[in-house]
């Protein structure tokens, strides 16, 4: 049976699921399972997709504007891995990893961070000048 502790409850095309999202090195880990524990697991990982700023000394630092995981990015992992993989909350059958979750979903309309106080020279996310740390994450979708 899967832990429940410090996960979330979302409902997608009649089935009930369980979502917890974990910030690790470099990503962040997205785990889902449905709340009856007969249907395979669903994992991903997503980039924190943070904005850096130049530190003028050859460094550079993160403003702190990572992407949270939400249960609207969630909602589309589990319809993505229905509608593509044939994934069936009701059927036995194998994890379904899904990888780097930026190639299989929209996310680009993701909630962000906020830092209370950001630097005046950032760079704009997308940019050349602008450095993605790769991964996935969850938890409490805040942290790393």
């Amino acid at each position: 049976m899967r832990s429940s502790k410090n996960s979330h409850l979302i409902a997608v095309q009649g089935g009930q699921y369980r979502w917890r999202a974990k910030g690790n090195d470099g990503c962040i880990m997205v785990s889902i399972w449905p709340t009856n524990n007969l249907g395979p697991f669903i994992s991903g990982r997503f980039g924190y997709h943070d904005t850096y700023v130049d530190n003028s000394d050859g460094s550079s630092s993160s403003l702190g504007n990572q992407i949270i995981v939400t249960s609207r990015l969630v909602r589309r992992i589990i319809e993505h891995a229905i509608t593509a993989h044939e994934y069936d909350p009701n059927g036995k059958g194998k994890q379904l990893d899904l990888g780097a979750l930026e190639h299989v979903i929209k996310w680009d309309d993701a909630v962000r961070a906020s830092n209370p106080s950001p630097e005046p020279s950032a760079v704009a996310p997308g940019s050349s000048a602008a450095r993605s740390t790769p991964g996935v994450g969850g938890g409490s979708l805040h942290g790393r």
